[in-house]
């Protein structure tokens, strides 16, 4: 039977540590620990087993030199040991950063920088190129390998001979205990703080089995937290595949999984749905950007009532939730639900000015989980943070029963021929056309400071759509502003670590604007192979 935990319960842990976010996690881990607790491949660790490694590798670390205050990045895939590492370095007082797997080198040498790097923890199997580039670039910090390798000191082998007695927490709950970089998809990405102390929200359910295919160092690796704090089972892959998500579903009788709307559609799309048993499922939670309503509609019809989206960012996490039930009014299905009990939401002209109910405008959140900043960064701080509330970045409208609609970034709106171009009015007129399965905006800004809207879609194969048909989809839909500029028709739409659209690398396939416009092409269909299709030329008839 499901039983619904409160933050602050009991546990090995209990009194102060019981109150933070490591604290939850260790005690969760010491309650019935004989079940399974990770999975991964053919691996699993119970949770007593995964004490005794945190344990471990704790004494490990702190053979090292390591302790209270000190910083430690973490380089890796989704493997057992890098929740069990992460454990160990909070639970001995230091802060961790995970760097992210799919930026480029230079980024992670900025990354691992910025956060105080006193010691390097790096996957060697899967990362061992770009650590050897972060290593050289840091020489005064400690290398940790998680294996056997030529960089660094194996600090698996380092923790196997020592005790697995219980270490304790030498963290104080205001102390960081994590630096959690933001996407990026607006520029180079922000650390934000988070400290050991944790409000007591959400609510853990316990019993979970949570199936993680996105990047640990994103939000699914604190679902995987709250999973283990509540006493479930957390199952990880390497990344994500449909075949394999839907595999693990029904071979680990999985209950939760987080998938963002392109990761889901995915899902939807692939033939093995049809003949997999995914009736343990009770939670499909997305976000991350706007899904299509049509798609929503099909993943209840196909899933069940299971869908669950949240609004949330790195500097506060979730602002709003829709639930299930919700889902099946169609009329909710653009909005990202209301806001939780103990959150405020607001919306604010560019003078600060309140809007009045449907007016688009720039959403403030007033949240328990808020950043207390973002580190070593005063500036940009001052300039989201304000009296309690948070500028998340983001545009939007409430309506008359206080169901949020998000419109986009502000970075990605484009300002085309005086009019603001958001991205649901490009993405939402070509989601509704038939043949398209999913769709971006993404705008650029050309030599002469101009904006210009642009879409990335896939399409069903075999459909024949032209993308003259599809400009002049939006265009009467939308009006002559809302018209792409250019239409990418991609086999796939490229993806950040965080199962977002790459906006950066869809930019990077928009034509020079200085060449001749290409003629319109019939649009190629989405095969593995097809080579990316694009139409430019100036907005009017196609």
């Amino acid at each position: 039977m499901t039983e619904t935990l409160r933050a602050g319960t009991g546990g090995a842990d209990a009194g102060a540590a019981d109150a933070t976010y490591t604290g939850q996690v260790l005690a969760g881990l010491a309650r019935d620990p004989g079940r399974v607790a990770l999975r991964h491949g053919s691996r699993s660790l119970t949770a007593a087993e995964c004490l005794a490694g945190v344990y471990r590798l704790a004494r490990a670390l702190g053979s090292t030199g390591l302790g209270r205050g000190d910083g430690v990045a973490l380089l890796a895939g989704n493997r057992p040991e890098v929740l069990l590492v992460r454990l160990a370095a909070n639970l001995i007082g230091c802060r961790v950063a995970m760097l992210p797997a799919d930026r480029p080198v230079a980024e992670q040498i900025a990354l691992a920088g910025s956060a105080g790097t006193d010691a390097f923890v790096f996957d060697p199997e899967r990362c061992g190129g770009a650590a050897a580039g972060i290593a050289a670039a840091l020489p005064s910090a400690r290398l940790l390998a998680l294996g056997a390798g030529p960089l660094g000191t194996d600090l698996t082998a380092l923790a196997e001979p020592l005790s697995s007695a219980p270490v304790a927490p030498r963290f104080r709950p205001q102390d960081v205990m994590a630096i959690r970089f933001t996407g990026g998809s607006t520029g180079r990405p922000k650390g934000v703080q988070r400290r050991f102390a944790r409000p007591p929200r959400p609510e853990l359910v316990a019993g979970s089995v949570f199936l993680l295919c996105t990047a640990l160092c994103h939000g699914g690796g604190t679902t995987a937290d709250l999973a283990l704090a509540a006493g479930g089972t957390v199952v990880l892959q390497d990344g994500f595949a449909a075949a394999e998500v839907l595999a693990a579903i029904e071979r680990y009788r999985v209950t939760r999984v987080y998938l963002p709307p392109h990761l889901l559609y995915r899902v939807l799309d692939h033939p093995a749905l049809a003949r997999t048993d995914t009736g343990s499922l009770r939670r499909v939670t997305y976000t991350g950007c706007p899904a299509a309503p049509e798609r929503l509609a099909e993943a209840t019809r196909r899933l069940g009532r299971v869908l669950h989206q949240t609004y949330s960012l790195t500097e506060c996490g979730p602002v709003t939730r829709l639930t299930p039930d919700e889902h099946l009014d169609p009329r909710l299905l653009t909005t990202a639900g209301r806001p939780l009990p103990d959150t405020g939401v607001r919306i604010l002209d560019e003078q600060d000015r309140p809007l009045p109910r449907g007016g688009v405008g720039r959403i403030w959140v007033r949240t328990p989980t808020a950043m207390q900043g973002y580190w070593r960064d005063p500036g940009s701080t001052a300039r989201v943070l304000r009296d309690g509330w948070l500028d998340t970045g983001d545009l939007g409208a409430l309506d008359g029963a206080g169901y949020l609609t998000v419109a986009g970034r502000r970075d990605p709106v484009a300002i085309v021929d005086a009019h603001n171009v958001f991205p649901r009015d490009v993405e939402g007129p070509l989601l509704t056309h038939p043949a398209v399965r999913e769709a971006v905006m993404f705008a650029t800004t050309d030599r002469d400071r101009l904006q210009h809207a642009h879409a990335a879609v896939t399409v069903a194969p075999g459909s024949g759509v032209t993308v003259a048909e599809l400009r002049r989809w939006v265009r009467e839909r939308g009006g002559p502003p809302c018209e792409p500029a250019t239409i990418l028709v991609l086999p796939d739409i490229p993806l950040s670590g965080t199962g977002k659209p790459d906006l950066g690398a869809l930019r990077a396939l928009v034509p020079d604007p200085a060449a001749p416009a290409a003629p319109t092409a019939p649009a190629a269909p989405t095969a593995p192979a097809a080579p990316a299709t694009a139409a430019t030329g100036a907005r009017g008839p196609a």
